[in-house]
């Protein structure tokens, strides 16, 4: 019996059960909410991953995800979530269900993807460095793209 309260203290104290307004335990949590934005922050990077796009990550589809699934293991492993890691394996990472969400699993980057990637990047150079010109001329376009856009590119590669 003690050692049953100290198992549920620990949980307690590692944020791992949710507690309702009384406080009385409700449901486990598997996931402590310190550790969600960076799962889902590391998830949308394996998701971006692909062979065409220069970046972090290999330049094959296998490579990828073998890549992928290391960096989400150790995550787990340094981080003391077993449960976690089982989740995201058995409906993110084994094979089968990698291929239906991984844009590296395909050879080809979806246009649709392509299509807002391009918009969103477009609108980021409007609304951050075009806002104060209506038409600027080709030469304060190359000007602005090569000294203000292009570092924060640089800095993320």
């Amino acid at each position: 019996m003690a050692e049953e309260n100290r198992a549920a203290e620990s949980e307690r104290e590692a944020g791992v059960t949710d507690d309702d307004e009384d406080g009385k335990q409700d449901r486990r949590t598997f996931c402590p909410p310190l550790y969600r934005e960076p799962i889902i922050n590391m998830m949308e990077r394996h998701y971006c991953a692909h062979p065409s796009i220069p970046g972090s990550c290999p330049p094959d589809a296998k490579l990828i995800k073998k890549w992928a699934v290391q960096r989400i293991y150790d995550f787990c492993v340094n981080h003391e979530l077993p449960e976690v890691w089982v989740y995201l394996w058995e409906n993110w990472y084994r094979a089968g269900r990698w291929e239906l969400w991984a844009r590296c699993a395909h050879k080809l980057i979806p246009v649709l993807k392509t299509t807002m990637i391009l918009e969103s990047h477009w609108r980021r150079i409007k609304h951050d460095f075009l806002h104060h010109f209506h038409m600027p001329r080709c030469d304060l376009l190359v000007w602005i793209l090569v000294t203000k856009l292009a570092p924060t590119y640089y800095r993320k590669l």
